[in-house]
């Protein structure tokens, strides 16, 4: 090949074939005899710049997918909770429902006129029986009871639910609520912050009062009375002084209430060990679900907890003795002719 003196090589351009083989580059040369046509080139460079824009495009929507605000994706709300209550409907003849200003929703739902139940979920998931393995239930088959008539009142600060026994104030600015006995016109319950949700737990904050003990929470060994304490609501198999080996999801107040957290999941509920004057109540879960129950005594309360979850085993006669929990099979009784008579006719000890 004949050229006019010129170096084939002295005057070359390289371009990057795309999308074929990025690693790769062609050599086009140019002089007097070897030439690149304009319309070629044009070409490639409308190719490359195509390529281009697809990736960047293709970029952006992984982006997008990978690197999505915790907000925006199903199951998540890491943005801070509104506690301004809208406006509130009663949806039907038991349940009160509250619209927060970012459209949260919270329904108020009672099961007699002294028990309601309270709950939230702000990923929007509707009320529902709480998940176990293998399945189990907490509530009985019927657990409710005639609520007759609710009165709602709602105006400027405040939301009033009135059932015949029970009277619900919810501050409209800040959704704290206090509960009332209607017969005996006093404040069994008040919240002291806004229902907490984050970090895969729930959390509740209520007032204690000075004269106030509570009670429950299941077989909590070697202690009976809570006040200035926290349980653990988990089942630890401990029998030692201190653990835990039965656990139950519910305490009752001498002010007058009692509280069932709707959950299987770990809790931990503190009356007044961490501050003086709160009750800090908190399960690892992701949404609310708590019963209250408004009524005066231990018998009462315990009886309204009766028809949530249903009545406990009453034991046969011979069954009442002094034992210990962690007996299991080994500790029965004997027949011995120096022991207790029973109506067999025999003695046993």
């Amino acid at each position: 090949m004949e050229t006019s003196g010129k170096n084939i090589f002295t005057q070359s351009y390289a371009l990057r074939l795309l999308p074929f083989n990025p690693q790769s580059f062609f050599i086009f040369t140019i002089n007097d005899s070897l030439f690149i046509s304009k319309f070629y080139l044009q070409k490639m460079i409308r190719s490359q710049q195509k390529y281009l824009l697809s990736k960047v495009l293709l970029l952006a929507i992984l982006f997008s997918c990978f690197y999505l605000p915790a907000a925006a994706q199903p199951g998540h709300n890491t943005l801070p909770l509104s506690h301004k209550i809208e406006s509130a409907e009663q949806i039907n003849p038991t349940t009160v429902q509250l619209i927060f200003s970012d459209k949260q929703r919270m329904t108020i739902d009672f099961y007699g006129e002294n028990i309601f139940r309270v709950f939230e979920d702000t990923s929007g998931g509707i009320v529902r029986d709480p998940i176990a393995m293998p399945p189990a239930n907490i509530l009985v088959e019927n657990p409710r009871r005639p609520v007759g008539q609710l009165l709602l009142a709602n105006d400027a600060n405040k939301v009033m639910i009135v059932s015949g026994k029970v009277s619900i104030e919810i501050n409209k600015n800040t959704s704290l609520f206090k509960v009332t006995n209607n017969a005996t016109k006093k404040v069994v319950m008040e919240m002291l912050k806004p229902v907490e949700f984050g970090n895969g737990k729930v959390s509740l904050l209520l007032k204690e009062n000075p004269q106030e003990y509570f009670y429950g929470g299941g077989v909590q060994n070697g202690r009976f009375s809570h006040k200035g304490k926290s349980i653990a609501i988990v089942n630890e198999n401990s029998w030692t002084d201190g653990g835990v080996a039965s656990p139950a999801p519910f305490y009752w107040s001498t002010n007058g209430y009692g509280l069932m957290w709707y959950t299987f999941k770990p809790g931990k509920y503190d009356f007044g060990a961490r501050e003086n004057g709160e009750v800090m109540l908190t399960h690892n879960t992701d949404y609310l679900d708590v019963f209250f129950m408004v009524n005066d005594g231990a018998a009462n309360l315990l009886n309204d907890f009766y028809q949530l979850t249903g009545n406990p085993v009453l034991l046969p006669k011979f069954a009442f003795y002094e034992g210990h929990l962690n007996a299991y099979n080994r500790d029965f009784w004997k027949e011995d002719s120096t022991g207790i008579l029973f109506e067999d006719g025999r003695r046993y000890k």
